[in-house]
């Protein structure tokens, strides 16, 4: 008996003798073979095997209307490489007959008279070979199968964020490419989210991605059938727009997922506000890339106020000239291009000079004299502050240490110097400039920093390690530009300040402003309750000196006593102060 995978083989007899069908189909049944059938016409094989095509035929080599050679090339006509396995059955047993059935690709031959041992295991033979082979072809192409759906798969997930699950960079430049190829304009909407950094912060960055999940679940109802969103890199959102009907139509849009954005959203069991800034660009025959970077362009500054911005030349201006800057400041330290001036500080009562503060300034050959309030940011944000920082402390107390050398200043005289928050979040900071003072000879009160609020809050552990062993070895800490950042008055009181300057913004209207001297006389009052000094800058009237004097604040720098001043100009209006009666 033949196993049951032999056994459920399907066979053919094809013979135009019915004895021989009869016979062999007797044979098979007797041998378990329980799907055997016979045709005595070779006409009908193509037929009964395209019905149900049989794993094995018996195949008559001399037969009429058509012989077996003639049905072996329909088979191959029909099916190609999956036609059915074929054994002849053949009186003619010479070597041209055998070589010729051969050549036609028949698994086997068998001669009549049939012994019917040699016949079955024949079959036999056959079958297992076929079954061999349909199962290595079964296991081929289910594992094609696999492959190619496991490549649908890698090719999904080369399209899409692994987070969100919305279009990837990559998707949404052959969106965009497709776009361009037709000739359609296409619109960009660059949108920022400027809360994620501090939902990462506070809640992690698992609560970060499923808020980032729910803001693009929240969009997708509000986009257009020809628009599409999805993350461009660096956690930007991306909406790209076919054909959009006009700027106007892309701003509306624009704020339509502005005010989808910035509600309550639920994540957990937590209720998530957040603020977004939209860019908007437009063009027609530009790479995606460039696209994107027009709308990135327009996204408003954080602290502008601003929601949404469209692209223009002038913001191109500006961003050359950025980059020309921050091409430009690189080295220019080395370049023998910075400068200090300095700037007094002086009692508002008896207008005597206690010291001064060293502030940086830029001249390039070619661009000519940059304002420190375009340098500095960009310095900060690209890295070339550390540089700028040690240069100004090396060359601010080298300065001090020559006019204490030659006794141009009193032994009190004390020097300000800006400390930028990248400056101060370094780990050895402190133990540096301890170092520094050390190696010049000079006292560590003559030295005091001043830092921005801002800085203070970027690492409130680092700044209070690096400020406490300053505070601690004598030199003096202060605030600048107080009440325009967003410090916290709890983490002011644990860090070892000395001094809050009361920025311009409140000095300048304070004549005029009753709002303006209220917030400066509780600027003041604050800081005298936590026992620091107090010293207003930007003084240009003698009003607001004034003013500033009688709600108890003692220092005071400005205009009104001087400019910033270079080093020799400086001492020359220091020396004139000390002349007795002379008024500054």
């Amino acid at each position: 008996m033949p196993d049951t995978p032999l056994r459920e083989k399907r066979l053919l007899v094809v013979d135009d003798n019915p004895v021989n069908v009869e016979l062999l189909l007797d044979l098979l049944e007797d041998q378990g073979f329980e799907n055997a059938a016979g045709l005595e016409d070779p006409r009908e094989v193509l037929d009964h095997c395209r019905a149900r095509r049989p794993d094995l035929i018996l195949l008559d080599l001399r037969m009429p209307h058509l012989d077996g050679y003639a049905v072996i090339a329909q088979l191959k006509d029909a099916f190609g490489d999956q036609a059915p396995a074929v054994i002849v059955l053949t009186a003619q047993a010479d070597d041209a007959t055998r070589r010729r059935v051969l050549a036609q690709g028949v698994h086997d031959i068998i001669t009549k008279p049939f012994d019917y041992g040699e016949v079955l295991q024949r079959i036999r033979n056959a079958l297992h070979l076929e079954h061999r082979f349909a199962t290595r072809s079964e296991q081929a192409d289910r594992l094609q199968r696999e492959v190619e759906a496991r490549t649908r798969e890698l090719e999904r997930l080369s399209r899409t964020d692994p987070i969100t699950g919305l279009p990837n960079r990559r998707e949404l430049t052959r969106h965009l490419r497709e776009w361009q190829h037709a000739g359609l304009a296409s619109g960009a909407l660059f949108i920022a989210i400027d809360d994620l950094r501090d939902v990462v912060q506070l809640h992690g960055h698992t609560t970060a991605e499923r808020l980032l999940k729910a803001l693009a679940e929240v969009m997708r109802p509000a986009l257009p059938e020809r628009a599409l969103l999805g993350i461009w890199g660096g956690g930007g959102l991306l909406v790209i727009v076919r054909a959009p009907a006009s700027e106007a139509a892309l701003e509306a849009l624009a704020r339509k997922l502005l005010a989808r954005l910035e509600r309550e959203h639920g994540v957990e069991d937590l209720r998530l506000t957040v603020r977004a800034r939209v860019g908007i660009g437009q063009a027609r025959s530009v790479s995606p890339e460039r696209l994107a970077h027009m709308a990135a362009l327009a996204l408003p500054p954080m602290d502008s106020g601003q929601r949404l911005r469209h692209h223009c030349s002038e913001l191109e201006r500006l961003q050359r000239e950025r980059l020309q800057l921050q091409h430009a400041l690189r080295g220019a330290a080395g370049r023998n291009e910075l400068s200090l001036v300095y700037q007094p500080k002086l009692t508002l009562g008896s207008r005597e000079t206690v010291g001064a503060e060293a502030l940086l300034r830029w001249h390039h050959p070619r661009l000519g004299t940059i304002s420190p309030g375009r340098f500095i940011p960009l310095a900060e944000a690209t890295g070339d502050i550390l540089d700028f920082g040690d240069w100004v402390l090396e060359t601010a107390l080298t300065q001090l240490g020559e006019w204490r050398a030659r006794g141009a200043v009193t032994s009190d005289f004390s020097l300000a110097v800006n400390v930028a928050p990248r400056q101060l979040c370094r780990p050895d900071f402190a133990e540096a400039l301890l170092g520094r003072l050390d190696r010049l000879g000079l006292p560590h009160h003559c030295l005091s920093i001043e830092v921005t609020e801002s800085g203070l809050m970027a690492d409130v552990d680092q700044a209070r390690r690096q400020l406490r062993a300053l505070a601690d070895a004598g030199i003096g800490i202060g605030v600048d530009d107080f009440g325009t950042g967003y410090s916290s008055l709890a983490y002011l009181k644990t860090l070892p300040l000395s001094l809050i300057k009361i920025d311009r913004a409140f000095v300048m209207d304070l004549v005029d402003d009753p709002e303006a001297r209220h917030l400066a006389t509780t600027i003041t009052r604050l800081a005298h309750g936590l026992g620091f000094e107090v010293i207003a800058e930007g003084i240009e009237e003698e009003a607001q000196a004034r003013l500033l004097e009688a709600m108890g604040c003692p220092l005071g720098q400005g205009y009104l006593f001087a400019r910033p001043l270079p080093a020799a100009d400086f001492l020359a209006w220091y020396g004139r102060q000390a002349v007795p009666g002379h008024a500054p």
